[in-house]
């Protein structure tokens, strides 16, 4: 069979060719462009005053006057250039293509539609090796943030995210910026963590995550030492909490001591002496401890009437408040290996979950009232021990993550009152503030929180940036202003602060003055975003439901 098809083998059409040329950028005409807005950014500025031109600009010199060239594509390059003060730039001059104007202007057009149409731009990957090999080659962040006209935190993070490869290919195949792949390096190790930053990277709350991973760190971190420590005193320690009803590892509530009589006696914490018959589950919960030594305080040895009152002075026998604070501890709970050799036996009570084989009597038929009460008070005080425990648990998670939301709101706080002039929104807010709480600013650390907030050093009063300010300054006054509120309301927003939403401060007398909920939704109009536990204070959340959503995160990781 024949193939008829026609092969064109003509030769393209040459393009004109055309001579570099280095001209004054005030010289070159600016003429008609698709683009309409040539839109200089800051940053363009700078790399044109700091490398130059270093793509040249494309004009065509004018057929009628041939000391005229017409700029075709390069108009910011040019506008830059006039700005910065170049003496010359680079231009790639064409000759007049046509003499034909509407034949022009379809060059013309072609031109600047086809040269941005088909550029394209780095991937943050690429920017990111690049980065880092100017790093390698010897560069400062300081001098490559300046040769390319970013912020040196760009340049970090690009630094960052290069020196891991798990960071890189999730910069490559999601959604994350920089920063944000920056940020995953922490946890490269830890790739359910890595995963659950990707799913919130874009959104407010990213930070916040990064903070409450970090807060798990610690806590996993602390929780090895602290099991290490038992280990070595010959205890085994446990990673989970056994099945249940094993005869093999039993709780130490479950056992007793039998004396010569037959008498039961439950098993206490004195009952542990060997360490090689018992194993220990390690969990964290928050104790009244005292500041100073870290003992555990018994709350009714408190005046909590003390509280947030340095100079008030506690009830004889009592002692302040202010002496005491909740702190993260870890407590032991004891499962026996070998509960004979310890010289324990499990509960009657208990025996049947144990041994249903060998339990006498059937479930119903033998067991006498009394024993079905018993039994019925035992399941009662089970499952309210088991509430307790859930309550501890939530308390210590919905804490943490109190603790988290304290450091992302604090930045934002201060990114915010860095301002010249009062966000909007604001001095009504303020003025509220004040009316509803004319003592705000008198509470506990109120003042010390406002000047972390301006950005002062440690040890420096708010009252440092009102020094010398004129009748000029009043727009800076307010945002001083705003951070004084703002300073009060935080230091009364502690991490526990989830626990009495309608409430902001240590006492029910502020039930009536500003909330936790009007603090948190003030800034939330200001931009913020709120972390789950801070919907609890809002009131759009319960507690139970958050310390849901952070077992399940947990279970997942």
């Amino acid at each position: 069979m024949t193939d008829n098809a026609h092969t064109d083998t003509t030769a393209p059409e040459l393009a004109q060719q055309g001579t570099i040329e280095h001209l004054n950028p005030n010289l070159l005409e600016i003429g008609d462009n698709v683009r309409d807005a040539a839109e200089l950014t800051k940053e363009f500025i700078s790399s044109i005053a700091e490398n130059g031109v270093l793509v040249p600009i494309t004009g065509v010199r004018s057929a009628d006057n041939p000391e005229v060239v017409r700029i075709r594509n390069g108009q910011r390059r040019t506008l830059a250039a006039r700005e910065v003060g170049l003496a010359t730039v680079p231009v790639y001059v064409l000759p007049s293509a046509s003499a034909d104007a509407s034949e022009d202007v379809i060059g013309r057009v072609v031109h600047q539609i086809v040269t941005n149409d088909q550029a394209r731009a780095l991937t943050d990957v690429q920017r990111a090796k690049g980065i880092q090999q100017m790093i390698d080659a010897g560069m400062s962040v300081t001098k490559v943030a300046k040769k390319l006209s970013v912020h040196k935190d760009t340049v970090k993070a690009a630094h960052a995210a290069a020196s891991s490869q798990a960071a890189l290919e999730y910069l490559d195949s999601t959604q994350i910026s920089l920063t944000e792949a920056a940020a995953l390096v922490e946890f490269e190790n830890n790739p359910a963590a890595m995963q659950r930053l990707v799913n919130v990277a874009g959104t407010g709350r990213f930070e916040y995550t990064v903070e409450q991973l970090r807060i798990e760190a610690a806590s996993a971190e602390a929780l090895a030492k602290e099991a290490q420590k038992w280990a070595e005193r010959g205890y085994t320690a446990l990673d989970s909490r056994p099945s249940s009803w094993d005869a093999t590892i039993v709780p130490l509530n479950h056992l007793v001591r039998i004396d010569a009589e037959g008498t039961e006696a439950e098993a206490t914490e004195e009952s542990v002496t060997d360490p090689a018959h018992w194993a220990v589950l390690l969990y964290e919960t928050t104790m009244l401890v005292d500041k100073a030594t870290g003992e555990l305080v018994d709350e009714d040895d408190v005046d909590w009437r003390s509280q947030d009152e340095d100079d008030a002075v506690p009830e004889d026998g009592l002692r302040h408040a202010n002496t005491v604070e909740d702190r993260d501890v870890f407590n032991a709970e004891y499962f026996c290996l070998e509960y004979a050799a310890a010289g324990l036996a499990i509960a009657q009570r208990r025996a049947r979950q144990y041994f249903p084989a060998t339990a006498t009597g059937e479930a119903h038929g033998d067991d006498t009232d009394a024993e079905q009460a018993e039994a019925q008070a035992r399941a009662e005080a089970d499952a309210q021990a088991e509430a307790d425990k859930r309550e501890r648990g939530k308390v210590l998670a919905l804490n943490k993550l109190g603790s988290a939301a304290i450091i992302v709101r604090r930045e934002f706080i201060t990114k915010l009152l860095t301002r010249k002039t009062a966000p909007k929104g604001s001095v009504g807010f303020v003025a509220d503030a004040l009316a509803r709480d004319a003592y705000m600013l008198t509470g506990l650390h109120a003042d010390d929180t406002a000047a972390e907030l301006l950005g002062l050093k440690e040890n420096q009063p708010v009252r440092t940036l009102t020094k010398g300010l004129d009748a000029s300054a009043d727009a800076r006054a307010q945002v001083i202003l705003l951070g004084m509120v703002l300073g009060a309301l935080e230091a009364r927003t502690g991490k526990d602060a989830w626990r009495n939403p309608g409430i902001i401060g240590g006492t029910a007398s502020w039930a009536r003055n500003v909330t936790g909920g009007d603090y948190l939704k003030f800034l939330v109009s200001q931009g913020y975003t709120l972390s789950p536990v801070e919907e609890v204070i809002t009131g759009a959340r319960t507690s139970d439901q958050v310390y849901d959503e952070y077992l399940a995160e947990a279970q997942a990781a």
